[in-house]
């Protein structure tokens, strides 16, 4: 059976690095820039965090402000050389202990332990029970090799365990928006499709659409990373999506994870961590906001009848908050 991970910002932020966009942006607006057009940028970004609590999504709306191809390029360009550095340096600081390559891998390979006692029996029983070949393949959204870090993967697969001639095995990691390394580089910054830059003349823009829209920029790269991640999905066994806030510049891996759930019958395993977990005597009000997280999910996934129970029974919600947070004491924040 064959298992994907979608790993999010939300994984490095775990391990103790300030990779989240506020913190980036305490660094960014405090350059100085002899561009008028950066400097209106950074006074925007200054003026209110919370509108850019996404940076992509918020460049796409910021475009709408932008009259010519040449600022736009410059404004693309500023952020994504200064956001190499800033992701570059924070993805030194992360050092791990050798000993939790084995705490990783078991937490990969099983990561349903704070599901409810019936479902994960439901699914110990099913798709992750013991004693099948299980090869696991990540999707890792984040520019840092943290995860290859804790793994030690030195671009070969790994086998983690083996149960007689069963074994599990992490097959390949993919980049799929590039590294912060300069010498791996493709670093992609952008929306997930013209549609969603708000400026129709620049949205029609090849020039713009080669920097803006990651696809169109990952297929310049001429390594195919995007289609070989949509084909791990498209065969998908057991789906798990961490530290990622399913928003629009990722469109394209949220529908395509939501035409396996309708045409299979893959598991998708969803870590939200809004506040809420299953206490003494509140599994009523547990379950509601479960409901209300798939309600939520659905739409994001291209999946527009909500209602849909052979999905939905699909679908399980981890609010796990301990989950792959075991390095963060080895890195203390600066």
């Amino acid at each position: 059976m064959n298992i994907v991970y979608l790993i999010g910002n939300g994984f490095d932020r775990n391990l103790g690095l300030h990779t989240d966009y506020a913190s980036f942006y305490n660094d960014y607006v405090t350059q100085n820039s002899s561009s008028s057009v950066i400097t209106t940028l950074k006074n925007e970004i200054r003026s209110d965090y919370k509108n850019w609590a996404d940076l992509e999504e918020a460049l796409g709306i910021y475009l709408n402000n932008i009259v010519t191809e040449e600022d736009a390029k410059a404004i693309h360009k500023d952020l994504l050389d200064y956001l190499q550095k800033y992701i570059c340096k924070e993805n030194n600081r992360f050092n791990p202990q050798s000993t939790r390559r084995s705490d990783f891998f078991t937490e990969l390979f099983s990561p349903i332990k704070s599901l409810r006692r019936n479902q994960r029996e439901k699914l110990t029983n099913g798709v992750l029970r013991i004693g099948q070949n299980r090869d696991l393949y990540i999707i890792t959204f984040n520019y840092t090799d943290t995860i290859e870090k804790l793994l030690n993967y030195k671009n070969e697969p790994i086998r983690a365990f083996s149960y007689g001639s069963n074994n599990s095995t992490l097959m390949e990691i993919e980049h799929i928006h590039g590294f912060c390394n300069p010498e791996k580089g493709r670093m992609a910054l952008g929306l997930d499709n013209p549609s969603q830059i708000c400026n129709e003349t620049l949205s029609k823009s090849q020039k713009i659409c080669y920097r803006f829209v990651k696809p169109t920029f990952n297929d310049l790269n001429g390594e195919e990373h995007h289609l070989k991640c949509l084909k791990w999905i498209n065969n998908a066994d057991f789906i798990c999506i961490f530290g990622m806030s399913i928003g629009i510049s990722d469109q394209t891996w949220w529908h395509a994870i939501g035409k396996r759930l309708l045409t299979s019958t893959a598991i998708l395993l969803y870590f939200y961590y809004e506040g809420f977990e299953l206490r003494n005597n509140n599994a009523p009000e547990f379950q509601e906001q479960v409901d209300a997280v798939k309600d939520s999910l659905l739409p994001k996934l291209g999946i527009e009848d909500i209602s849909n129970q052979d999905v939905r029974s699909r679908i399980y919600i981890s609010c796990d908050k301990t989950m792959f947070k075991y390095a963060a004491k080895e890195n203390p924040a600066n």
